[in-house]
C-alpha cells in the first residue's frame, strides 16, 4: 500500500480517504485478480463452452447456504456474460464428469477453494480491510474434443471486498452516521452475499475474451472498432 499525504481535503472516492488536512491514497479497492495464469493455444475451431462450478471445500451447516448462493451466482453469471461477449456457453450437466475426453466442445471448470464471509458490519462501517470477504477459485478451460482433454487455460482468481474506508470515515455527525449505517446494512442485505462471485465472473470472462481473441475465435476490439 502506498501512502500519499497532501495538505488538502477531497471527497471520498475509490482509493481515497478524507481526513482533515490529509488524504490517504489506498491501492486496495474491491475487485478480482488473476493469479498464476498458464495458456495453451488451440488450433481447432471454436466450440460451445459447458460451464461447471464445483467446490473442494467441506460443506458444513454454517457455510452450505452461502456456498450454494455463490456457486449459483458463478454458474448463471458466467453463462450470461459469456453469451454477452458472443461466446456460446451453457450450464454443464451436473451428472457429467468434467473435463472428459471424446466430447464435442469446451469445458470451463470453476472450483471454489476458499470462501470467507468476513464481517459485513465491520466491513461496511469501519472498512480498511477489517471484516474483508474472500472468494478464491481455481479456473480451467479445457478442449474435450479428442482422445484426451487439452488444458487451454489454467489460473486462479482471488476476489475480495478490498480495503476501502467504511461509512464511519465519511460520517461527521450522528445523523449522517445513522443514515450511512442504514445504507451499509441495506446494501449488504440486498446483495444476497455474492459480490465476490460477481467480481470473479468479471475476471474469468475478461481472461476468456483475451484468450479467444489471441487464438482468433473472437475479433480483437481494435478490429471491431476499425470495421465500425
Amino acid at each position: 500500500m502506498t501512502d500519499l499525504l497532501r495538505k488538502d481535503l477531497f471527497p471520498s472516492s475509490c482509493g481515497r480517504f478524507p481526513i482533515a488536512g490529509i488524504v490517504l491514497i489506498l491501492t486496495s479497492c474491491a475487485g478480482a485478480h488473476v493469479q498464476n495464469p498458464a495458456t495453451v493455444n488451440d488450433v481447432r475451431p471454436v466450440a460451445p463452452v459447458a460451464v461447471t462450478v464445483a467446490t473442494t471445500m467441506p460443506r458444513t451447516p454454517q457455510n452450505a447456504a452461502r456456498l450454494d448462493r455463490n456457486m449459483q451466482a458463478l454458474a448463471v453469471g458466467l453463462a450470461k456474460q459469456l453469451e454477452e461477449e458472443h461466446i456460446i456457453a451453457y450450464a454443464a450437466d451436473p451428472a457429467e464428469t468434467t473435463p472428459h475426453p471424446n466430447g464435442d466442445g469446451l469445458a470451463l471448470v470453476v472450483d471454489i477453494g476458499v470462501l470467507q464471509t468476513g464481517n459485513a458490519w465491520t466491513r461496511e462501517l469501519v472498512g480498511f480491510g477489517t471484516g474483508k470477504s474472500l472468494l478464491k477459485s481455481h479456473v480451467g478451460l479445457y478442449d474435450e474434443r479428442g482422445a484426451q482433454s487439452t488444458d487451454l487455460l489454467d489460473f486462479t482468481v482471488k476476489a475480495d471486498s478490498g480495503a476501502m474506508p467504511g461509512v464511519i470515515a465519511s460520517a461527521w455527525n450522528p445523523i449522517g452516521f445513522g443514515v450511512h449505517s442504514a445504507r451499509a446494512i441495506a446494501k449488504e442485505t440486498l446483495s444476497d452475499s455474492h459480490e465476490d462471485a460477481d467480481r470473479t465472473v468479471k475476471a474469468i470472462v475478461g481472461k476468456m475474451v483475451k484468450y479467444y481473441q489471441t487464438v482468433g475465435w473472437l475479433p480483437s476490439r481494435q478490429s471491431v472498432q476499425e470495421q465500425s
